[in-house]
C-alpha cells in the first residue's frame, strides 16, 4: 500500500537523468503526452520540434539536460556577479554539476576530491622535473589517472560499490578538469584555492539539484520556448548589473562600523 508507493516514487526520483533509463524515459515522455498542443504556431514550434526528436528516438532526458544547462550557467554567473562568488569560471561548476548527477552528490565529491588532490601531487611532481608545458600536462594527467583508478580498485575492497559503480562520463569530466583545477593553484596561495574549491562545490551542487528536481525538469521539457526566453532575459539583467557585489557591500558595511 503506502510503503510500497513510496519505495516506487524514490526509486524513480534517484534514476540518473544522464543514462537513457527507461523509468526516466518513461516519466519525461508521460509528460509530453499527458500535455496536448495544437497544430504548429509561433509559441509551440519548439514543442513540436521536441516531440518529433523524442519519437524518432532522441532520447527525452538529453534534451531536459540541454534545456536545463543554461539556466544552470546563468544562475552560477548569477552567484559569481551578484553574490561575488568565487569559482573555477562558469564551466567548470556547470560540468561538475552534469557530473554530480550522473555520480550522486556524495560520490561526486569524493571523485572531486582525488581530482583535486591528485592534480596538487601532480604539479609538485612534475616542477621538479622542469618539463615543458604540454608534456608536463600530460604527465599530470598520467597521475591523476593513477589516482581515480587506485581510488576505483580500492572502493571494491572496501564495499563502496556506488564508488565503484561511477561510469566513465563523470570521471572524464572529473579528470579533463584537473587543468583548471592546477592553474588555479598556480595564481593563488592555498587558503584561496581551497576557498574557490569550496565555493565550486557548492555551485555544483546546487546545479545538480536543480538538474535532478522532478519540477523542473518538467517544466523546461513542457515549455521549453519560454524557459529559455526568460533564461536569456535573466543573463541579459544580470550582465547590465554593474553595482556592488552582496559580500561587497557586507565587507564595506563591517569596515565602517
Amino acid at each position: 500500500g503506502g510503503s510500497a508507493g513510496t519505495l516506487s516514487i524514490e526509486a524513480v526520483t534517484k534514476q540518473d537523468i544522464t543514462e537513457r533509463t527507461s523509468a526516466v524515459k518513461g516519466r519525461l515522455e508521460g509528460y509530453l503526452e499527458e500535455k496536448k498542443i495544437g497544430k504548429l504556431n509561433w509559441n509551440n514550434w519548439l514543442q513540436q520540434a521536441i516531440r518529433q526528436a523524442v519519437s524518432k528516438g532522441v532520447s527525452a532526458n538529453t534534451i531536459v539536460l540541454v534545456l536545463l544547462f543554461p539556466l544552470v550557467a546563468g544562475l552560477i554567473a548569477a552567484a559569481r556577479h551578484l553574490i561575488g562568488l568565487t569559482g573555477f569560471g562558469i564551466f567548470v561548476p556547470a560540468m561538475l554539476s552534469v557530473a554530480f548527477v550522473a555520480t550522486g552528490i556524495k560520490v561526486g565529491i569524493i571523485m572531486f576530491a582525488v581530482g583535486f588532490l591528485g592534480a596538487s601531487l601532480a604539479r609538485k611532481v612534475t616542477e621538479r622535473l622542469k618539463l615543458q608545458y604540454l608534456p608536463r600536462m600530460a604527465l599530470m594527467m598520467w597521475l591523476v589517472s593513477a589516482a581515480v583508478l587506485a581510488v576505483l580498485l580500492g572502493a571494491v575492497n572496501i564495499n563502496l560499490g556506488s564508488l565503484s559503480a561511477v561510469s566513465i562520463f563523470p570521471i572524464l569530466i572529473l579528470m579533463l578538469l584537473t587543468e583548471n583545477f592546477i592553474e588555479v593553484q598556480t595564481g593563488k596561495s592555498r587558503h584561496e584555492a581551497t576557498l574557490v574549491m569550496v565555493q565550486t562545490i557548492v555551485m555544483a551542487i546546487i546545479g545538480a539539484v536543480i538538474l535532478k528536481t522532478n519540477w523542473v525538469q518538467k517544466l523546461v521539457l513542457l515549455n521549453p520556448e519560454i524557459s529559455l526566453l526568460l533564461i536569456a532575459l535573466f543573463d541579459t539583467y544580470v550582465g547590465r548589473y554593474v553595482g556592488l557585489r552582496a559580500l561587497e557591500i557586507v565587507k564595506f558595511k563591517q569596515l565602517l562600523k
